[in-house]
């Protein structure tokens, strides 16, 4: 029985994808959702597991071809007595294999760093993932900064540090014994910082011209991201509507119960699953909100799908959606959030967990932005943009008084949203938040 492989949908607005690498090769014995290529987008890069198992037969398309969604990309033989075959028909001897299968070694691919990985001392960033890996493996952070990386700039990936790992105990680096030798420096003291400072952009290579600039040409997530902007522009009349909200009964609620979350989690409470509940209870609340338009129809959505910006470092941000918001309390929010921004930044998220979203939360407040207008997520007809949380002075009954302080933006489609409907939208979550039950249980 023959078992066709198809590109699978990766977004509403997704109509194609590259190949970015075959884990397989006609041939090989593949088993049912093992994953055997790797596919990329404008707003996802993905795993593909295999529909069934058998023998990969045929493959249609090589890396790097760029192939629209729901096409045939390979065949799989269940019976697995089916001669394989490479891209158009060729043999899988020769150049045609090479371009339909990756080479026995290839170099491993960048992993895209989690926009939090700060600098270590000796100047080189670690994404939590290999910081994790080290601690696992009982790996120095001296000895980590001696093993060569492939990533991007020179970063350490995940196969990198399994690599090393494999061959760790014959031939260990011989900068990581040296420094291991040499006398510990004299301790500097630590600078004061509020958070930590986000990793520089990799400089490009090339010349530079005559004129003193140097062309640097756009990935594909950054054209994609560059044409779904200027289209979004384009179809919605954008208005901002931006209100300040105290935000310090959540703070004191979050500091007194965010040990007991991590300990029943196992991972931090951050501010933003406050947020969307918030959000949330306010898109229930107003409905032409959480609505698409559709030429001159209102396209009111039973579900709240809230769809979450997620950086992935310079390469762009992703949006993955959490679906149907409104069943989930606290941490659940939290749960779902932690999962989908993890899996993310390691590429492990599948189509659907970037579909079907009927309103954008963003949050440049965690990079220390005060008040962001970013532009919509079409056909959505809105975006909520979070702030930075900062202590600020404010009057109260006439008297000055520190409170925690944020300001929401939103952007709205004046379409279907006018200014009645998104100041009472903000003021809807202003008010959930200033008045947060301080005696709520997790």
């Amino acid at each position: 029985m023959k078992v066709e492989m198809l590109m699978p949908q990766m977004g509403e607005s997704i109509a194609e994808a590259t190949i970015s690498k075959w884990r397989k090769k006609p041939g090989d014995a593949v088993q049912k959702d093992e994953v055997i290529l790797e596919i990329s987008t404008d707003k996802v890069d993905s795993e593909i597991p295999a529909p069934a198992a058998g023998t990969l037969a045929e493959v249609l398309f090589g890396e790097g071809d760029v192939v629209p969604v729901k096409t045939k990309i390979a065949i799989i033989d269940t019976a697995g007595g089916a001669a394989a075959t490479a891209p158009n028909g060729a043999s899988t001897n020769g150049a045609a294999k090479a371009h339909a299968a990756p080479a026995p070694t290839p170099a491993p691919k960048a992993e895209a760093p989690a926009p939090a990985a700060v600098a270590d001392e000796g100047g080189r960033f670690f994404s939590p993932l290999v910081k994790g890996l080290a601690e696992k493996h009982g790996i120095s952070l001296a000895e980590l900064q001696s093993v060569p990386g492939s990533g991007q700039g020179g970063r350490l990936t995940k196969e990198d540090f399994l690599k090393y790992v494999e061959t760790r105990g014959s031939a260990a680096p011989a900068a990581a014994p040296a420094a291991a030798a040499a006398p510990a420096p004299a301790p500097k003291p630590a600078p004061v910082a509020t958070r930590p400072s986000a990793p520089p952009q990799d400089t490009p290579s090339g010349d530079w011209g005559a004129d003193g600039t140097r062309v640097v040409m756009m990935d594909g997530m950054r054209q994609a991201i560059a044409d779904h902007m200027v289209r979004s522009k384009h179809t919605s009349p954008h208005v901002y509507s931006i209100q300040e909200v105290d935000v310090t009964n959540i703070a004191n609620w979050r500091a007194k119960n965010k040990s007991a979350f991590e300990k029943s989690e196992g991972f931090g409470l951050s501010f933003t699953p406050f947020f969307l509940e918030a959000t949330t209870r306010a898109l229930e609340a107003f409905p032409f909100v959480n609505a698409s338009v559709d030429g001159k129809k209102i396209v009111l959505k039973k579900h709240v799908n809230l769809g979450c910006a997620v950086a992935l470092g310079n390469t762009g941000l992703i949006v993955p959606v959490i679906k149907r918001a409104e069943e989930k309390n606290l941490v659940g929010l939290a749960r779902s959030l932690n999962d989908l921004a993890q899996r993310a930044r390691n590429k492990k998220l599948v189509p659907d967990d970037v579909a079907g979203g009927t309103f954008t939360v963003t949050n440049p407040g965690v990079f220390g932005t005060i008040i962001g207008t970013p532009i919509i997520n079409q056909p959505q007809v809105a975006i909520l943009c979070l702030g930075a949380i900062k202590k600020r002075p404010v009057v109260i009954d006439d008297m000055i008084a520190i409170r925690q302080i944020c300001y929401l933006t939103l952007s709205y489609d004046h379409r279907i949203v006018d200014g009645s409907l998104g100041g009472q939208f903000l003021a809807f979550i202003r008010d959930y938040l200033e008045n947060w039950d301080m005696n709520r249980s997790l």
